[in-house]
């Protein structure tokens, strides 16, 4: 996979439920529940500069795309985040200072958020959702959080330098510092926010060097990939045990990108390059469970990609998502079954980023 340098240019997403919608919809159960899925909203990032960012919607029925920019081009520069809480749906643009916030019974827009230090932008990145708040790292180096309610900013707090993924975690933020505007010199910290005061906790946990992707497990462990310095310092994936603050290698899983966690399976997506700068990519599963690999690709039919820059599974159907990009044109977006044989392709916008399963 070509590599920017700009930090948010990493592979995301995966699959996030649903609730119904109304104003006391705010009351979220956190407990993870499998819905039957009735289509795939896909955020396509566009080319920076160029405002061409947008939202494809898949019908799962029908089996075509029913709307191809939901957005009608209104979306902005540079999208890179989006998630469905509450009813709701956000979506963070990094270029543009802003998160949208969209219905999701009929993809309304219900507010715009401008993320700004007065005039200057602060560039929002990576969102995670906790107990009727919504957080957004920023590329100036803090977290703001958004009241769901009334769709405000009530607070910020500084953390390391250009944080990228953002996971939350039994009271706490966990936030990976990048420091990736000041290539070569990554960060390798995450920043761990106490939710109560919403400040920075002390020490940072120490990871793999340019922290990219962080999830939780549901049993006291976050799991996070991290990219390396694109030269000497390859990438790969940690298990942190939140009690101890104990951090782990994985190393015989090839998981450098994006993953999703689902009933104790780590799915994963990684990829290495040959003495040629071509690419390998890697799809498999992780059984968290008994800390093992589990044999075989999760993909058996892989076709010749450009570059995969976007990976997700639907919650209910198993099927595996993924999306080829070769940086100006439309996006082809794969599906596969649970067995990991292929089922059909279609095309969303330029540079497909994120698959949200609603």
């Amino acid at each position: 996979m070509k590599k920017n340098l700009i930090i948010f240019k990493f592979l995301p997403v995966i699959g996030i439920l649903f609730f119904s919608s109304c104003e006391k919809d705010d009351i979220i159960d956190e407990q993870p529940k499998v819905t039957p899925t009735s289509g795939v909203l896909i955020l396509n990032q566009g080319s920076q500069g160029v405002n061409n960012s947008g939202i494809t919607y898949y019908d799962y029925a029908s089996g075509t795309v029913l709307d191809e920019d939901i957005m009608d081009g209104r979306l902005g520069d540079t999208a890179q985040d989006m998630l469905v809480y509450g009813g709701k749906i956000y979506v963070s643009v990094t270029k543009s200072s802003v998160i949208w916030v969209l219905s999701l019974s009929n993809f309304d827009e219900l507010g715009k958020i401008y993320v700004n230090d007065g005039a200057v932008p602060r560039e929002p990145n990576f969102l995670a959702a906790y107990e009727n708040k919504v957080y957004a790292t920023t590329i100036d180096g803090h977290v703001i959080r958004i009241d769901t309610a009334s769709l405000a900013i009530d607070a910020i707090t500084a953390v390391g330098a250009d944080p990228l993924g953002i996971a939350a975690a039994e009271g706490k933020l966990y936030v990976g510092n990048t420091n990736g505007l000041n290539f070569p010199n990554f960060d390798n910290t995450l920043s761990v926010i106490d939710i109560a005061t919403f400040s920075e906790v002390l020490p940072r946990i120490e990871v793999g060097l340019n922290p990219n992707r962080i999830k939780y497990d549901g049993n006291e462990n976050l799991y996070i990939t991290y990219l390396g310095n694109y030269a000497d310092v390859a990438g790969g994936i940690q298990k942190i045990d939140l009690k101890t603050r104990t951090v782990v290698n994985i190393s015989n899983v090839p998981a450098n990108q994006d993953f999703t966690i689902l009933n104790d399976t780590l799915y994963y997506y990684g990829v290495t390059y040959n003495d040629k700068g071509l690419a390998n990519n890697v799809f498999g599963r992780y059984d968290l469970k008994n800390g093992r690999q589990i044999a075989g690709n999760l993909i058996s039919e892989v076709p010749q990609f450009t570059t995969v820059y976007a990976f997700g599974i639907d919650d209910y159907s198993r099927d595996i998502y993924v999306a080829d990009t070769d940086y100006s044109n439309p996006s082809t977006i794969y599906i596969f079954d649970r067995n990991g044989k292929k089922k059909s392709e279609f095309t969303a916008g330029i540079n497909a980023y994120k698959f949200v399963f609603i």
